[in-house]
């Protein structure tokens, strides 16, 4: 593209040794089309920041058609920069920050434009996010940004009564976002698939460069809403995002970066009061594990390590249809994937097996229309 020419809508991707999946979601992107603010066909922009892969991973990067825009970094910026060096060079008049191992679907971009056009009151939008390309899990929504959630997630790790309060609560607004078929106001977007505008990003800025990796995302959304704009889930735009692929590889490492992500998030949101707060929940909790034993109040079946993916059935004659079935890392399942189930039996498909990383699980089914638990399991993908 000639980039003298007015540019609708600029993508930006930042990879990190995940070139293979940047080819796919770039493929992804030529097959959508949108409309401009005047109705005309939308000009697109891609622009891809490498943040020092491999030789091998930049080698793969070569086989990107020749009118993305690529940025290659000589050495790893983290997220939240690598996103601010294409913002400078975009051209746009709106953005939208994508991961890498996304699959945009048909009609996505068009879906979320055509809504920044129709409701100024929108700073953001994101759309709804299928972990799987089966389109059977969602992704959960976004954490509140605010420090009560983050005390109330350190104490329920110890107290069974805070655990089902917090549990309760964010159940009810995560099930209003996976089964809400119009836009809904949300507290926090994934920063899987995030677009805005130009006035938006001069308005609040771009992302803090003091979040290597994670909460630049749950910064910025924080920072839109204090400007006094709404961030808003289309979920007539859809896209598959295969979680977590760049940081999969090294999850040590970047379970490190998102605990000093979150320490930055809660100074630069909360100053030292709020740190020293989050620091008595802490010491507060590890009494608490210390000297009582939390108790789940609910019977989970163990099914021990799992080579293939297991089967889970429900036997229940008050079962409603369809079930809401979730898998998470904890017994509260806060934050976890989500599916509506119609039927008695399930199972993981291949697909989603694979991806998932070898760790711990949790796995319930709730009827709708109490929440009431009809089963759950844990397992150990081996």
């Amino acid at each position: 593209m000639n980039r003298s020419e007015a540019v609708d809508l600029t993508v930006i991707m930042v990879n990190y040794n995940v070139a293979p999946l940047v080819l796919q979601a770039v493929a992804s992107l030529a097959r959508q089309r949108f409309a401009a603010p005047d109705g005309q066909d939308g000009r697109l922009e891609i622009l891809v920041v490498d943040n020092a892969s491999s030789p091998a991973d930049r080698t793969c990067l070569q086989h990107l058609p020749a009118h993305v825009v690529q940025i290659l970094n000589p050495q790893n910026r983290g997220f939240g920069q690598a996103n601010n060096q294409a913002i400078r060079q975009a051209a746009g008049r709106y953005l939208c920050f994508l991961n890498p191992d996304t699959v945009v679907l048909d009609g996505a971009l068009d879906a979320l434009l055509r809504h920044l056009y129709q409701h100024p009151e929108a700073g953001a939008v994101g759309p709804r996010i299928w972990i799987d390309a089966d389109r059977q899990w969602q992704l959960p929504p976004g954490d509140p940004p605010n420090l009560s959630f983050f005390v109330q997630r350190i104490l329920a790790e110890c107290s069974r009564r805070v655990g089902e309060r917090m549990s309760r609560t964010w159940h009810r607004r995560a099930l209003h976002c996976w089964s809400s078929g119009t836009p809904v106001p949300v507290s926090m977007l994934s920063g899987a698939c995030l677009m805005t505008s130009r006035h938006i990003l001069e308005t609040v800025g771009g992302f803090d460069p003091g979040y290597f990796l994670y909460y630049e995302d749950t910064d910025w959304c924080r920072r839109v809403s204090q400007a006094g704009y709404q961030l808003h889930q289309v979920p007539g735009a859809e896209i598959v995002h295969y979680y977590n692929q760049s940081a999969k590889s090294t999850s040590g490492v970047a379970q490190r970066y998102a605990r000093q992500s979150q320490a930055h998030f809660v100074r630069s949101h909360y100053g030292v009061a709020g740190t020293a707060i989050c620091a008595l929940a802490r010491a507060a909790a590890g009494w608490l594990a210390r000297h009582r034993r939390r108790a789940s109040g609910v019977h989970v079946i163990d099914l021990g390590r799992c080579r293939t993916p297991p089967r889970f059935s429900v036997r229940d004659g008050r079962a409603s249809y369809p079930f809401l079935t979730q898998i998470g890392y904890d017994p509260l399942f806060v934050p976890s994937a989500a599916g509506f189930l119609h039927g008695c039996e399930f199972y993981l498909s291949s697909g989603f097996w694979e991806r998932l990383e070898p760790r711990r699980y949790y796995t319930r089914v709730i009827e709708l229309d109490t929440l009431t638990p009809l089963g759950i399991w844990t397992w150990e993908k081996a």
